[in-house]
């Protein structure tokens, strides 16, 4: 059996690399850290650690090198491997088939509970889903087509993008991509001039997938199945509510005339039973959620219909569950099933995570406006008392964001900034907003915009304000990264 030593193996791509290549052969990672978060998995799957530094031995003896992307450039690394074989995650892409059924799942908000639901529907049904373990948010570049490699019979896979042309379509044919899902299309991550160039790049993954699976309340998304076979399609929606939820309503233009489009029914921003003057309309549902209320649903599949009351909240959960139910239907999977897969998922870390009752303190990794309409709705059906906000958010799209978050979070009864940006945009709030001193300081790194100092501020502010039946909502990257380690 040949001997690989996997350089950089305790990182994101280079730990996937090393899983993919022990299924064939003898692997020991070689890395710098001294320990690593996927141990027990490297121990369960006969890949041997050689950590605090690289091994000049190991490496010596070793048939070849496999060595993460982010080395490559190392000029050190490249001395200490010169003469060696070295294995790219090119080459294990090319050497390696996926052999298997893919689901590759993207979209602006969703993506990660909608990939958690239908592989908790797949466990559910007997089957062995590929994991990768990583604590990581959003999939790209390499990770979904190594996700797919690992053991397991069905792969679901998180595509993200930066927004860049071609990436999607990349990931999505490197994964080997069967059954796509689109959950929804907002203003997220760019300028919104270049808010055409996001939707282009999410229809890529039109182009590899052999069925696609679309929200057909989301016009952007619906209209993706022009000059498609019907056959090709499955639609999935909400049909009736049987309670009030807050709307936060959203007004978007026509995908083909771009003249604002009219509702018969909202149900989340801009989401619902659309129509435009030229005749473009929102389409059937194939599956749907009918009579939903605060804690349960019916969900219809073609002629069947069943009952669900599922363990997490919220209309925006309501379409991650038809999105997984949609793709689970398409690969054969029995009805029950599907329904026990809901009913049974326990939902995702820092989606609407309770962390303390008596005040409750829920985190949400809410980032962009849609996201944090979405659990705004939700909190303010779920909640007693008042509703105190920490908003750590730094939207990629800039102050544009941050200002629109901040109107939107006005539904609230108080607001405290924790971000620099998030203070910036605090103006625009008509609610009662309250300063905490660190927020001057300016952080920023794609989503996260705030450290633990500003986070930990943030919420000892927030404590002082509440009340036992209040409600402490921590919203942002910041927050899913510190809030949990503030309290523990």
């Amino acid at each position: 059996m040949e001997n690989i030593v996997v350089l950089g193996g305790c990182g994101t791509v280079g730990s996937l690399m090393a899983r993919i290549l022990a299924k064939k052969a003898k692997v020991t990672i070689s890395d710098t850290c001294n320990e690593t978060p996927l141990s027990k998995v490297f121990e369960a799957e006969n890949i041997k650690l050689d950590l605090g530094s690289h091994n000049f031995k190991l490496i010596r003896e070793a048939d070849s090198i496999a060595v993460a992307p982010s080395l490559l450039e190392n000029e050190e690394i490249l001395k200490l491997i010169k003469g060696k074989k070295i294995i790219t995650v090119e080459d294990i892409l090319a050497s390696f088939r996926v052999g298997k059924p893919v689901v590759g799942v993207t979209g602006t908000n969703g993506k990660t509970t909608t990939t958690n639901i239908l592989k908790n529907i797949l466990k559910v049904a007997g089957y062995k889903v590929p994991e990768h373990y990583l604590n990581i948010q959003g999939n790209t570049e390499f990770i979904p087509a190594l996700q797919a490699r690992l053991e397991g019979d069905i792969a679901v896979v998180e595509i993200g993008t930066f927004g860049r042309p071609g990436e999607i379509k990349r990931a999505a044919e490197d994964s080997e991509v069967k059954i796509a899902i689109i959950t929804n299309i907002s203003r997220d991550h760019l300028p919104p001039r270049e808010f055409p160039n996001y939707i282009e790049c999410k229809k890529e993954i039109l182009d590899v997938a052999q069925h696609i699976i679309l929200n057909a309340d989301d016009p952007i998304v619906a209209s993706f199945a022009e000059n498609l076979p019907r056959e090709k399609i499955t639609f999935y929606g909400i049909e009736t509510l049987e309670s009030n939820f807050e709307i936060f309503p959203e007004e978007r233009e026509c995908p083909y005339c771009n003249r604002p489009l009219k509702y018969k029914k909202r149900f989340l921003g801009h989401l619902g039973d659309y129509h435009c003057t030229c005749g473009y309309k929102r389409p059937k549902p194939d599956i749907k959620a009918i009579h939903v209320k605060e804690n349960s649903y019916t969900i219809k599949i073609g002629s069947k219909k069943a009952k669900i009351n599922p363990k997490i909240k919220g209309l925006f959960n309501v379409y991650n569950s038809l999105a997984a139910a949609s793709a689970a239907t398409i690969l054969g999977i029995k009805p029950e099933h599907i329904i026990k897969g809901i009913e049974s998922f326990q939902g995702t870390e820092g989606r609407y995570e309770i962390i303390k009752e008596k005040p409750r303190i829920i985190i949400d990794y809410a980032h962009n406006p849609a996201g944090v309409k979405a659990i705004l709705q939700l909190v303010k059906k779920d909640t007693k008392g008042k509703i105190i906000i920490i908003n750590t958010i730094s939207s990629e799209s800039g102050m544009e964001g941050d200002k629109e978050i901040a109107e939107i979070l006005s539904n609230a009864d108080l607001i405290i900034p924790a971000s620099y940006q998030a203070r910036k945009a605090s103006k625009h709030i008509k609610s009662e907003t309250i300063h905490i001193k660190s927020s001057k300081e300016k952080i920023k790194q794609g989503t996260l915009g705030a450290s633990q100092k500003q986070v930990k501020e943030a919420i000892q502010k927030g404590l002082e304000h509440a009340d036992k039946n209040d409600t402490l909502l921590i919203i942002g990257e910041g927050g899913y990264r510190y809030a949990k380690k503030i309290f523990t």
